[in-house]
């Protein structure tokens, strides 16, 4: 892939929306090194793919020799942000955002170069930000400004409390950005006011606003949007087998989107995909190709063709997947009702959903259907009990 190929390819592919466009095209035609600039949130330890998509635009900048600044938000999550909620959160603290940031910069390792990533933990700066200082960002915004934003809109109209530490948030973002001198910030479409806040704030400072890049979220396995609250995500850590079944469990018309945004294929590459798709091939056999790019992205082709032959000789033929591949859960008591050990499990995030499971007769306990939602399963310090869910999910589970 040329150049031109590739700044088509940076400027296009997964984007939602650039602000300022025409500046980022003269810049990086520049030849200048752009610091570009990416912030974790370690609120949780664990990442699923759509995480990836902003990481997988720094790989492409990285792969143009664009300077990666990654800025660990150890001070900034224990403010937390409500960009995507609708009440506050609460606050962390510092040593459990240090462990979920070792946890992140592990798993992004498998797709950016992070030997050669700019990392700063936001403390750095936070941590010595004066009072008055923060009067000199703030006064950049008014509180219109603020209210403006479509999350606390809605809260303020509804009567909701918006405490004046989450109008901090923004703020700190930016200030960020000045910290560290950004060229471009990137992020998803859900950040776009906090993107945004450092522009007002850099000039202020006298340094050239920063052009901002925003990205789609994307559809979880169950078509609402991708989230660890929903149950509905793939985690970038998931086992090659695991991430196989349930990419192959999307909607069909999410297909295409999923190559564009989970995967490194060009915009050309993507459109022949496409083009099987239209030509009324069925989507099952361009389903099994996105999830073999999927999961070689975080594993290894090796894997990911194992994985493939997991996939097809457990869900095509009914067979039971070898005792390696089956995740072993344990648990502290001898005797489980059905429901709650379905639960304990992680088959099913609600009593609900297992309810209705066992009632349709979808649930085995060691090869035998269970559709008694009073059965007790007793467990054993010797002896594993298979569990199978339908013909995609299975776990071990031994007594503690």
């Amino acid at each position: 892939m040329n150049k031109e190929e590739m700044l088509k390819n940076l400027l296009e592919k997964w984007v939602s929306r650039i602000v300022d466009r025409e500046s980022l095209e003269k810049k990086l035609n520049s030849w200048k090194v752009l610091r570009v600039k990416f912030w974790i949130d370690p609120t949780w330890a664990t990442l699923h793919i759509w995480h990836a998509v902003p990481v997988l635009k720094l790989r492409a900048f990285q792969e143009l020799w664009h300077q990666i600044v990654l800025i660990i938000w150890d001070s900034t999550a224990q403010v937390g942000d409500t960009s995507d909620k609708d009440a506050e959160r609460p606050m962390l603290q510092r040593a459990e955002t240090l462990k979920n940031a070792e946890d992140f910069i592990n798993q992004i390792s498998k797709i950016l170069d992070i030997s050669k990533v700019e990392v700063h933990y936001n403390s750095e700066w936070m941590d010595s930000t004066s009072f008055n200082m923060v009067g000199e960002i703030a006064k950049n915004f008014s509180v219109a400004e603020l209210l403006d934003r479509d999350n606390f809109s809605k809260r303020y109209k509804a009567g909701i409390r918006i405490s004046l530490q989450e109008f901090l948030y923004p703020l700190m973002q930016g200030w960020d950005s000045v910290k560290v001198k950004a060229d471009i910030e990137i992020g998803g479409n859900d950040q776009y006011f906090n993107l945004l806040a450092g522009r007002p704030i850099q000039e202020a400072f006298w340094q050239i606003k920063q052009d901002i890049m925003t990205f789609n979220l994307i559809e979880g396995t169950d078509g609402r949007k991708m989230s660890k609250t929903y149950k509905n995500f793939i985690a970038m850590n998931e086992k090659p087998n695991e991430m196989f079944v349930k990419i192959m469990e999307i909607n069909d018309d999410l297909i295409i989107k999923y190559f564009t945004h989970c995967t490194t294929l060009s915009l050309d590459e993507i459109k022949i995909f496409e083009d099987r798709l239209n030509s009324s091939e069925n989507p099952r056999n361009i389903k099994l190709d996105l999830a073999l790019e999927i999961v070689k992205l975080y594993h290894s082709e090796e894997d990911s063709k194992n994985a493939k032959l997991y996939f097809e000789k457990v869900l095509s033929e009914w067979i039971i997947p070898d005792e390696k591949d089956i995740e072993v859960v344990i648990l502290p008591n001898s005797s489980y009702p059905i429901i709650t050990l379905l639960k304990e499990s992680k088959l099913f995030s609600t009593s609900w959903e297992a309810r209705n499971a066992v009632e349709w007769g979808w649930v085995k306990i060691n090869n035998e259907v269970i559709n008694d939602i009073k059965y007790e399963v007793q467990l054993d310090l010797s002896k594993k009990i298979l569990i199978q869910v339908g013909k995609k999910k299975f776990k071990n589970i031994l007594k503690w």
